[in-house]
Parts: structure tokens; sequence; C-alpha cells
């Protein structure tokens, strides 16, 4: 089912109508057309769409679009949620990594660590010895997965409703004065009330919550009863070290990024950051520098270009670029046309809530290239498809995945010679610097993708840190060799290092530096902020008339102090519509590329034994009363289209909410993925996070109808 060779399409999109073409003149018309945008000083009229890409591809290939002259290269998948609410508390995006190793008690806000997120392998690793280390976990979500199951205790929660608990934790944690005084004294601001420099009076953290989310409260907004949450108040305060995190279910609403706040504020009560069995942010790994990115007049000119992602109205740096801001700027040739395309991983048309204005864009643009190894819904409206190599068959390099808690280098290299006329992407965009010469042939002083990973890597060879990853050598040993002066990776030449780095497949430093607390806080007070004036300066650049449109917009409702502070802001939906929907990935398929391959079909789905197809999992009290059997064929209705799929009648997820799992419902993808099952984001709102833009996938709301008893109201 792979792509063989270089595509060029010759029908509409979607048609399936393709024609070979060579590589040499596929090559050559996508090059003329970036030639002439150069010289015509049209350069950041080129965009690139990546999807998740991390370490040196990332840097590759921002060091072609900088060289080249263009500011639109954009990661649309990228959680900004968590990125944007790091920015509010901390005043940078860094992601924290999490010390659960030495944890005591572990609450997971709605983050599936053990299915879902960066690497469910690790997290299961750390799970596998959580009985010899006496570690509690305790699960908060709508809905029982794998680490719900697996955890010490679930919490079953409504769905958009996490930042409420969070707040009520805090609440506890207060009033009963099991909070961290020392740290929230010496390295918070705006938990007490404050008077800023003008003078002004400002309510603080501490009586918000005292005054807003006492438990019973609390208990109204998330369905969490009372006593459940003092109980959990009390025991993630009595028990150090312990620490708290969110992901997925808690973020993907329309209130994520308020999620995620008020989640970091219960890390700071319990006076968590730089703590063993706490959160930390870790060290990057030490590559060697490439060099500047050279750059002649007309890239630089170029890079100063607003760029096409970001909506024309943002009005908070916050807001980055999403699949629909994208379009809708595509689409109005706002702020500039976009002339050329380059798609590299990921599937947004299959992916994304906006989709359908997302391929109304893709046809608009007068020349698409598609890097991927196969056929994708998003890969059928390119001109152009260059098939990458499969990861079997190829280099690159992976490094600090987020949340992992030390800093790593894993390589990945080929097992196995191309099988068919594929070229690596990476070798590809040299090919494209190379046909353009001057100083864009000169960003890369490496003749191959694979030679500047091991540019890259000579840095850590020399570092003389860390070691390689199957050395058996744990991270106390290194530590006293390190207080020696010692190394225990000693090689006489670069070429040894790469031939062990190479065989055992991976670097690590488990043991990273100390960083004084005040170096990690980029805020106005340069300490972590209950209140965020980061966010309040952005306001306040906004003109007095309005500001509060502008808090309206942005999904804040609260007035006042309150608006800058963590807090609870409700998910909007369709009242008419009964239910809420969510949806979850599966370890097997993933973001749906897993789809294409048939082993992955049969165990996707193995929990309730059901293979190569779709479910919706709904409470036997909904059943009752909508009136559906384990089984059969029902119709998931949303104001955005209708599912029809078969029920699974589970105690497993909260009454009232229907749960389908993402990833199957293809229509590109090769023949295993075709034809199977529904992508339940085909219905989903077009809502999204109002703070970072990113898109709402667990806010929509719908209705269930009876397949039979659907047929009987049609026919009487």
């Amino acid at each position: 089912d792979r792509v063989q060779g270089p595509l060029m399409r010759k029908g509409s999109p979607g048609s399936g109508s393709w024609e070979k073409t060579s590589w040499q003149d596929a090559l050559k018309a996508i090059s003329g057309k970036l030639n002439q945008l150069r010289q015509e000083a049209k350069s950041q009229q080129v965009a690139f769409l990546g999807s998740d890409e991390e370490g040196f591809m990332r840097d590759h290939i921002q060091r072609f679009a900088a060289s080249y002259g263009t500011p639109n290269y954009f990661l649309y998948s990228k959680d900004s949620n968590r990125g944007a609410a790091n920015f509010l508390s901390h005043g940078n995006r860094r992601a924290m990594a999490y010390d659960i190793v030495n944890a005591k008690l572990v609450v997971t806000f709605g983050a599936n660590i053990l299915e879902e997120g960066p690497s469910p392998v690790y997290y299961t690793k750390l799970y596998s010895h959580h009985d010899e280390q006496q570690t509690r976990y305790i699960h908060i979500d709508s809905r029982l997965n794998r680490t719900a199951a697996n955890a010490d205790r679930w919490i079953s929660i409504r769905p958009g409703t996490y930042g409420a608990l969070a707040l009520g934790v805090a609440y506890v944690l207060i009033r009963e004065e099991l909070y961290d005084q020392d740290f929230v004294r010496a390295h918070t601001h705006g938990f007490d009330d404050w008077s800023d420099v003008r003078g002004k009076r400002h309510v603080g953290f501490k009586s918000t919550v005292l005054s807003d989310y006492y438990p019973e409260r609390v208990q109204e907004f998330t369905g969490v009863p009372s006593r459940v949450i003092l109980e959990l108040g009390r025991e993630l305060g009595n028990t150090r070290p312990s620490l708290a995190l969110c992901d997925q279910a808690a973020l993907d609403h329309t209130n994520g990024t308020l999620t995620s706040v008020a989640v970091n504020a219960l890390n700071a009560l319990l006076g968590n950051y730089e703590k063993e069995g706490g959160v930390y942010f870790v060290d990057e790994p030490p590559f060697a520098s490439l060099g500047a990115v050279p750059m002649d007049g007309r890239s630089v000119q170029a890079m100063t270009q607003p760029p096409v992602g970001k909506p024309v109205d943002a009005f908070l740096p916050l807001q980055e670029c999403t699949v629909k801001s994208f379009s809708e700027n595509v689409l109005s040739g706002k702020p500039y046309p976009i002339e050329v395309l380059f798609l590299y991983g990921g599937n947004p048309l299959f992916q994304s809530v906006h989709h359908k204005k997302f391929a109304q864009a893709l046809q608009k643009i007068p020349m698409v290239i598609s890097f991927d190894s196969l056929l994708t819904e998003t890969g059928e409206f390119a001109h152009y498809v260059l098939p990458d190599h499969h990861f079997f068959e190829t280099w690159d390099i992976v490094s600090n995945v987020e949340n992992v808690g030390f800093t790593h280098v894993a390589i990945q290299q080929p097992v196995i010679a191309p099988m068919y006329d594929t070229r690596a992407t990476g070798d590809v965009l040299i090919e494209f610097a190379r046909l353009a010469g001057g100083r864009l042939a000169a960003a890369f002083p490496y003749g191959s993708y694979g030679e500047g990973i091991r540019r890259a890597l000579r840095g850590v060879f020399e570092s003389g840190s860390g070691a390689i990853a199957t050395e058996g050598v744990g991270s106390r040993w290194l530590e006293f060799l390190k207080q020696r002066g010692w190394r225990i990776d000693r090689y006489s030449s670069f070429e040894e290092f790469w031939d062990r780095l190479t065989r055992y497949a991976g670097w690590w430093n488990p043991i990273r530096s100390k960083k004084p607390l005040r170096s990690l806080f980029q805020t106005p007070s340069g300490k972590f902020e209950f209140y965020s004036q980061t966010l309040e300066n952005m306001i306040r650049a906004i003109p007095s008339e309005s500001r509060d449109e502008a808090l309206r917009r942005v999904g804040i409702s609260a007035g006042g102090d309150t608006a800058f502070l963590p807090h609870y802001e409700p998910v909007s939906g369709d009242s008419e519509l009964p239910l809420s929907m969510i949806t979850y990935r599966s370890m097997p398929v993933g973001d749906g590329r897993g789809a294409s391959l048939p082993m992955m079909q049969e165990l996707f789905g193995h929990a309730v034994n059901r293979h190569w197809d779709t479910w919706a999992e709904i409470h036997p009290l909904t059943a009752q009363q909508y009136q559906v059997t384990d089984g059969e064929w029902i119709l998931v209705q949303s104001s955005e289209g209708t599912l029809r799929i078969r029920s699974k009648v589970t105690e497993g997820v909260l009454p009232n909410v229907v749960a389908i799992p993402f990833g199957l419902g293809h229509t590109s993808g090769g023949r295993y993925a075709r034809g199977h099952g529904v992508n339940p984001h085909s219905i989903l709102e077009g809502k999204e996070d109002g703070l970072s833009g990113r898109e709402a996938i667990q806010a929509t709301r719908v209705r269930v109808v009876a397949e039979w008893r659907s047929e009987l109201g049609r026919t009487n």
C-alpha cells in the first residue's frame, strides 16, 4: 500500500487519479516554483505544515525555512494548552517533567499516561514498580481507561470540569494548611491579597479559592461528592512527596488552558518545583551547534512578515497556529496568499475538527507537496507526493520526549535498505537547497540528513556526560562518578562512540543540574504567579473600552482580578443536546496512522472484544433512558452530523457521556485502513480553547437514538 515512487495528481482532489513521475522532474518543477518566489521577493508565500516532529528533524525544517525566507513553519498538532498555561504561570512554555519515581502519590487529571501521551511505554515501566516503591495512583477521568483501571483509585468526573476539581482540592490544602507555606511565601506571587506599584488592591488566590471553591459547590460543577474532594485534598496534602499532572481529557476543552493553570497551582501549593518527587525541567542534550543559519537580505526581510498560521485578529501572543486559523487565512488571502505548501507527517484532514475548511484551503493553494509513505486523506489533496522512507529505512533522532524525566537521545537507524523509489524528507530538503544555490545551499554544511545527525551527536560525545543507554549504569552510580570527575563512557574516538551508540540505540543522562528556583520563572515578579501579571499585561495593552470584550473572546467570563487567577470557566454547549461526547486514543492505532496495519486493526478494541470497527460506550443508565441494548446499531447525532455505530454498554463511563475511540473511519491510507469504523472527529463542533486556540475535541454535545427507533419514526 506504500507510495513506491513520486506521484503527480492528474484528477481532482480525492479522485485517486495519479501519474507516476521521476524524482528529477518533480524536484525540477517544485524547485523552479521555489526559486521563482524568492526572485519575486515572495518567499514568505511558502509554508510548511508539520505534525509532532521533534529534535533534529524539527531543527532541519526550521533551518531550511529560515534560510529560504519564510516564517510559516507550523506544528499543527503540538500541545499548546499546557504550553500556554506554563507561560501564564511560569513565564515560559517549557514542558515540565514529573519525578514519578520518587513520588508517593501521583494524581492524574485526565492524563491517560498508560495509554496516550508522549510515552506510554515509559510510564508503564514506572508504574510497574509502584508496589515496591509504595506509590499510590489516583486517576480522575470520565471514563475507565487503562490508567484508571490500573490506578489505586478512579474518581469519575463530568467532562470539562477538571479545573473546578483542582481548585476544590486547593481549597482543602489551603483551609487545612496542608500546603508548603515556605515555598508559597518565598517563591510565588498573588497567593494573598496584595497591592501593585500604583497602590491598587488586588484579590489573591487564597481569597478566591476559599470563597468560591468549597467542596459542596465544586460537587455541583463536577459531580464528585464533597466527601471525595475532602479525601483527595487531605491525601494529597498529607502524603509527601506528591504531585499532580493533567493531559488529554482535561486539556482538550474550551477551558483546557485554565485547567492546566489550576493544576500548576496545585504543584505550587505543594512546593513541588525542583523538588524530589515533584516537577522539574530536563536539561537539553549537548548537541553540537551547526552554526548560524545563513540568510540573505530577501530571507531576512521575509522573516519579518506576520506568519500566515496565526489568527489575523489575534491580540494575545498565546494564540499560535491552528488548522482553523491557517485555513481561514489561506481562504481570505490574509495577510498574504500561500503559493506552496509542504505537508510533513500527520493527517489534518482526518484529525482536525476543521477538516472542511482545511480541504477548501488545500484546493486554493496552487502547489501542495506531501512527504509521506502512504496516501492519506490529506495527501489526496496534494499535487505532488514525494514518498518518504519507512521508519525502518531511514536515520533520525528523537530527544527529550515530553514528560520523560531525564535527558536522552534515541537514535533511529535503517534496518533494511529502501524497498522502493523513496527518499528521506531531510535529504529532499537538502536537494532543494542545493538546486537553489547561494546561501540556502550553505545552510546545510552536511551532505545528507544522516550526516547531519552524526555532526549533532558529536557534541554529545565531546560533552563527556551521560552514558550509552543500555550499559546498565544507574543514576546513583553516575552521580558517584561525576562527583569524582570520572566518566563511564571513555571512548578512544568519536567513531567508537558512534559504533556503540548505533549498536545500543541511545544515550541518556539521568543527572540533571540543580537549578535555582529564581531561574525557573520568567514572569514579571520573577516567581510562580498565581495572579498572572503576564495575562494582565496582555489585556492592559488593549484599549480600555475593549478589554472586557477581549476577555470574553478568549473564553473568560470572570470579571475583576478573578480573570487573572486560576478559576473555572464552564464548557458551553448546545443545551438541546443532552449528552457529552468524548473521544480517546488507543495504543494500537494512536492518531490514526496505525490503522494501515492489519495487526493493529486486530488489536484495536481487544479490551471490549471489538476488532476492525468502532463503538460507542454508554453507561447502563444512559442506555436504559434511551432504550439502547449492548451491541445494537445506534445513531450519535451532533450539530455537525451523525455517526452510525454499535453501542457498548458499560459501567466504565460516566452517565450522560458517550465515549468513542479515535483512529478508524479512514477514506484513504491503504486497503486495511479504508472503510473500517467511523471517525468521531467528523461530527465534532468547531470549538476551541479561547486562550491558546487549540481544538476542543472533548466539548461536543450529542444525542443518542437507537437505529431501529429512528427507522420506526421515519416509517410512522
